[in-house]
This record gives C-alpha cells, sequence and structure tokens, in this order.
C-alpha cells in the first residue's frame, strides 16, 4: 500500500545519532492498549497465512505481510506511528527542508512471532529507505544479558578493524517501543531464552515512490 509523507507533530522522543546514521527510538503513548488488540489479531492470523515462512529466522515465524491493508483502528494507528518515525527521521537528515518534501512512500510490513530461543540472522533491507520494528509482546529475557535485543550492527569495517567501535548498539525489546533507521543499517535480533515465553513484533520498510510525480 502507499500513503503520503506528511510533516509530523514533534514527538516525545528525538532521533538520535548513530555512527552519523539516524536512529529513532520512541516509547509510544497509549501502546499498551492498541498492543493488546494487535496480538489477538496477529496470533488468530498467523496460524490462517499461508504464506507464513521462517525464511531468516530461527525458531520464529514471518507472516502477515498484508497486515498494512487490514481494517482495523488498531492497524490505522500503527500506520500513524510509522509516518511519525518516518517523518522524524527525514527531519533529522534535512533539517528544516524537511517540510518540502513531498513525494509519496510506499510502506510495507509483517509480522514475526518468536518462540523461545527465536533470533534473526545479520541482514539488511538495502532496497528500502527505512526499515523498523514495533514491539507488541516482548516475552521475558529475565534480566540476562541481551537476550531477544535488536543489535544494529556498525556498517564501517574499518572502524571496528581500528577498535574505533563496539561493533553493535542494543536495543532492548520492550512492548509499545518503535525502533526505526536506514534501511541499509544491518540488524539482527539476538537468541531470546529458553524458557522466555513468546515475542511478537511487527517489521516494517519504507522506500520513496520514483514514479510518483503529484503534489500535495
Amino acid at each position: 500500500m502507499s500513503i503520503t509523507a506528511l510533516p509530523s507533530s514533534d514527538t516525545a522522543v528525538k532521533p538520535m545519532s548513530l555512527w552519523r546514521s539516524p536512529l529513532y527510538i520512541a516509547d509510544l503513548p497509549g501502546a499498551a492498549e492498541q498492543n493488546e488488540v494487535l496480538r489477538d489479531l496477529i496470533v488468530s492470523r498467523t496460524t490462517t497465512d499461508p504464506e507464513a515462512s521462517n525464511f531468516g529466522v530461527i525458531s520464529a515465524t514471518k507472516a502477515n505481510q498484508d497486515i498494512l491493508a487490514w481494517s482495523h483502528p488498531a492497524i490505522d494507528w500503527f500506520k500513524s506511528q510509522i509516518m511519525a518515525a518516518v517523518s522524524a527521521l527525514t527531519r533529522a537528515v534535512l533539517g528544516d527542508a524537511a517540510s518540502e518534501v513531498t513525494q509519496e512512500v510506499i510502506a510495507e510490513a509483517w509480522t514475526v512471532v518468536y518462540a523461545e530461543g527465536g533470533s534473526l540472522r545479520p541482514h539488511t533491507h538495502h532496497d528500502s529507505a527505512w526499515s523498523g520494528v514495533y514491539y507488541v509482546e516482548s516475552g521475558d529475557a529475565g534480566g540476562t544479558g541481551d537476550a531477544g535485543y535488536l543489535q544494529l550492527l556498525d556498517p564501517r569495517p574499518a572502524a571496528i578493524a581500528r577498535d574505533a567501535s563496539e561493533g553493535t548498539y542494543r536495543v532492548e525489546p520492550t512492548p509499545g517501543r518503535m525502533v526505526a533507521f536506514p534501511g541499509w543499517l544491518p540488524h539482527s535480533v539476538q537468541a531470546t531464552l529458553t524458557g522466555g515465553g513468546r515475542r511478537i513484533c511487527i517489521a516494517w520498510n519504507v522506500a520513496y515512490d520514483k514514479d510518483w510525480t503529484g503534489m500535495r
């Protein structure tokens, strides 16, 4: 589906800089109520999705690639949160010039349901401008290390080789947390704990529609 990028009001959490790349992290207000609805929708539809797969993941199921087309207020809320993240990242890169952006964007999203011990291999979304993940349910990390954490990997080999970077920035999977970053940034998910329970998230991509020439 496609949605038009519009300037949004300032968010409570500003984009941060990571290796000179913008990073957006926001714990969304009102998310607890929305997550109850999203969890039930995702669980019920994942079990019947004929295109569900485990490509790129371990002990997890990727499904519901049509989630942004679902007709439900909770999905409308989620789409608005994607655009808030995209607008904030655009402002972080372009500054005041972000208000002049009129190009339409194309968004896609899918769900990932992790079982105990589930993880995601390092990868990029090279054909997307921005990528992100939203946590619906995080299971129980048990306060142990970085189990289940999102790992953002420094893309600069020289910096890592010269010990100028730790190489990894970790984000805790907290329900109601939206994380967004450039699509080319390598990332992975550390394995969850055995006995840590189920974890549910929604991953998404946004690309700019090069064929769209209309104006707002």
